[in-house]
């Protein structure tokens, strides 16, 4: 059986390449490419694009992700692309990647003024998390012993996060990251995509401004190293989201602030809110603490001090 790619992020080899399959989900299935170590992500759903994601245009039939069948290949056999059409050893399903979209993933500079927008969406998060009965709570990160133990253990480390971002003090924020990382159950923890929506809104409201920039790459740099003490997929994640490559649910969550449409903003929050269990929600719940970073109508708090780099 062949598939066809809808589209393909801008970071996956488009003609050859070999594999094997690290990880078989629900809705993606994971390679890690031979000779690089760096993942790639089939996405069974349609709902969004990857910067290392190839996109189907519909889903796999269910006996080709049951690992018991002889038509699909399990974790850690074998996966080749030869020529644009990628194969799995021991299946006969194909994917072709010939004609496949092209998805960047570049951030969007935001347009001032974005409170009124941002407010909405918070608001909005709060209420999807707490009817969720969600461990991490966004309101509760910044109140004093509040909410589950996760949000508790998370809520200094991210108060220092914001304070030293605004000071524009990566060894400060890094120590914060420190203490944030792998935190939480799940493939990818909520104190790492909260990391990763963070770097979202440092990029999306940096502008030109050197010291921003500067800031954001020094930050980066010492993250990725942080990551390798995190898991494999969501060390993925923020490796692209250090480069400022993100999945198109976030993107269209930015496009739909730029745009300041309510029903369009709201659209796109809950879309990007309902990506994976938990990860959609903590992600928006990053995304707005950084965009609220180098704004006046932020959640950021000053409880927590964090001198400036030297």
């Amino acid at each position: 059986m062949q598939l066809h790619a809808a589209a393909i992020g801008s970071t996956v080899p488009r003609d050859n390449f070999n594999a094997t399959i690290q990880s078989v989900f629900d809705s993606s299935l994971n390679l890690r490419l031979a000779h690089e170590g760096r993942l790639v992500t089939i996405l069974i759903s349609d709902h969004y694009d990857l910067p290392q994601g190839i996109r189907l245009d519909k889903k796999i039939p269910l006996p080709y992700l049951t690992p018991s069948s002889s038509l699909m290949a399990n974790v850690g056999l074998h996966a080749a692309c030869r020529s644009g059409i990628l194969r799995f050893d021991s299946s006969t399903l194909t994917i072709d990647l010939r004609c496949a979209a092209i998805w960047e993933g570049r951030i969007p500079a935001l347009t001032p003024p974005i409170d009124k927008a941002w407010s909405i969406i918070w608001g909005t998060l709060n209420k999807e998390q707490r009817l969720k009965n969600a461990e991490l709570v966004a309101d509760d990160l910044f109140q004093v012993d509040q909410g589950s133990l996760l949000t508790r253990k998370l809520s200094q480390p991210v108060m220092q996060l914001i304070t030293a971002a605004k000071r524009l003090a990566p060894r400060a924020s890094i120590d914060a990251a420190r203490k944030m990382i792998g935190l939480g159950p799940g493939v990818t923890p909520s104190g790492d995509d909260v990391l990763i929506g963070f770097l979202a809104g440092l990029h999306s409201t940096a502008g030109n401004e050197q010291g921003k920039l500067a800031f954001i790459q020094a930050f980066g740099e010492s993250l990725s190293s942080l990551s390798m003490e995190t898991s494999e997929i969501s060390r993925t994640y923020l490796y692209h989201a250090i480069h400022g490559r993100f999945s198109s649910s976030m993107i269209a969550l930015l496009d739909a602030l730029n745009a300041d449409k309510e029903k369009q903003l709201l659209s796109a929050a809950k879309a990007a809110m309902h990506v994976g269990h938990s990860s959609g929600m903590d992600s928006v719940t990053g995304l707005l603490m950084g965009l609220a970073v180098w704004s006046n109508f932020a959640p950021a708090s000053d409880k927590v001090d964090a001198q400036p780099d030297h």
